[in-house]
């Protein structure tokens, strides 16, 4: 239960880290909306250029003005970051927890999308040792054993994938 808290203080935070960077890029919106245009500035450029003919020498003089065309800086209107809402269903039945579907073997509880995520995350591309783990979790009793057992890994328990193989785990332990 205290991971699932502590998950949640996290995600809270990443909320209020997100809130403030969208204040900040709406600040920075405003200013560039109240900024004023640049002045278009005259630039002269002189080319001369020589023509040599048989006989006399005659010097043509051009001159070109370019002047820079103002354009207004792209306002880009920043877009709401907003974080995924974490689904909790309600006991049904006797085989649901508060996690979803009850399962007898971990690996009914892993999608196809989760199997390659935990796989590269917190598995490091090893997919033998990932089987062997999952094998060697459902032989276990109790989610607390289960937690302990991959405590050994020493994975970043403030990570989201961790938070998520939790959440896979009591769906197989309740």
């Amino acid at each position: 239960m205290n991971e699932l808290v502590k998950y949640f203080e996290a995600l809270e935070a990443r909320i209020a880290a997100q809130e403030a960077r969208i204040a900040a890029l709406e600040a920075e919106v405003a200013e560039l909306k109240n900024r004023p245009a640049p002045e278009p500035q005259v630039v002269e450029k002189v080319v001369e250029v020589e023509k040599v003919v048989e006989k006399p020498v005659e010097v043509i003089k051009e001159v070109v003005v370019e002047k820079p065309v103002a354009v207004a800086a792209p306002v880009v209107e920043p877009q709401p970051v907003v974080a995924p809402e974490p689904v909790i269903e309600e006991p049904a039945s006797p085989n649901a927890t508060l996690y979803g579907k009850a399962v007898d073997d971990i690996r009914q509880a892993i999608s196809l999308g989760d199997r390659f995520l935990y796989q590269r995350e917190l598995f490091g591309q090893n997919a033998e040792l990932m089987q062997r783990t999952l094998t060697e979790l459902n032989e276990l009793g109790s989610f607390d054993e289960a937690v302990a057992y991959i405590s050994r890994f020493n994975w970043d328990t403030e990570s989201s994938t961790y938070q998520q193989f939790l959440i896979t785990l009591h769906r197989r332990f309740g």
